[in-house]
């Protein structure tokens, strides 16, 4: 889980020790403070297979470029940022060449807020960069047959829980132009 505010990961930590019991060796947690021996310490714990952690809770300045968390299965950003490189580089951390899994990332976004308009527009930002600096946006057969669908089983399951169902107004899985017409009209 990433942040750039150190308070809310503060915040789910307490929460998840007091409402989970989980311990310290179930909850790992990085930010600017822990120094790079630490840092490479906590990863190393991370990835090995025999770890107890369950989620690692992370500064994204503090896990700037070189880190690897291939054991990770889930991203999750908390806050939304202008430069849509930043949620790519997080994103990153867990996605990499030995990478196993499928990695699922989420936002955490309440509607109806400014954050929410501001994930809205940091997408469109960056599907309008791509359009001009790359050729993804180019149809041919070759792109069409790399297209995979995964299916969330974890984030199914707490859609259908009844204590978690009514958090969620909706999932959007990736913004698409009729979602840019919606927020902004054109």
């Amino acid at each position: 889980m990433f942040s750039e505010l150190l308070g809310p990961l503060r915040l789910i930590k307490d929460q998840l020790s007091f409402s989970l019991n989980w311990t310290d060796n179930e909850i790992l947690y990085m930010d600017g403070v822990v120094r790079l021996k630490e840092k490479q310490e906590l990863i190393h714990s991370f990835n090995d297979a025999n770890c107890q952690a369950k989620i690692l809770l992370a500064s994204t300045k503090a896990c700037s470029e070189g880190i690897s968390l291939v054991r990770a299965s889930r991203v999750v950003l908390l806050d939304v940022v202008w430069n849509p490189s930043v949620e790519r580089q997080a994103v990153s951390r867990a996605y990499r060449i030995r990478q196993k899994r499928v990695v699922y990332t989420y936002h955490l976004l309440t509607e109806g807020t400014t954050e929410h308009l501001k994930y809205f527009k940091q997408a469109e930002k960056d599907r309008l960069s791509e359009l001009v600096f790359s050729d993804k946006h180019i149809d041919n057969d070759e792109s069409k047959s790399c297209a995979v669908d995964f299916d969330d089983k974890v984030l199914d399951l707490m859609l259908q829980h009844e204590k978690l169902k009514d958090m969620f107004v909706k999932r959007v899985v990736k913004p698409k132009e009729r979602d840019f017409v919606e927020s902004f009209g054109y």
